[in-house]
């Protein structure tokens, strides 16, 4: 079986249960210096975009998630990651 060109979408953040320094930095600089009292809370992610050659949907996903595990691309103690193949 011929090899496709995927795009997969790894998106890395803090689990809920974990504070989120950055976005409390955000979401208090628009909540308090821009007036956006309507916002509750902000998360931050990484989002990282993989270009990869692999003969299915499902084969693409798994070597990502490989990828994933073997380089600690997200720390499992802290953080979730989802991966969507595009």
């Amino acid at each position: 079986m011929a090899e496709k060109e995927f795009v997969a979408e790894v998106t890395i953040e803090y689990k809920p249960v974990l504070s989120d320094p950055e976005g409390s930095v955000i979401a208090n600089d628009l909540m308090k210096r821009h007036g956006f009292e309507s916002v509750q809370d902000v998360r931050t992610a990484k989002l990282l975009k993989v270009r990869l050659k692999a003969s299915s949907r499902e084969k693409a996903k798994e070597l990502v998630e490989r990828m994933c595990r073997e380089l600690r691309l997200a720390n499992p103690i802290s953080q979730n990651y989802v991966i969507h193949i595009l």
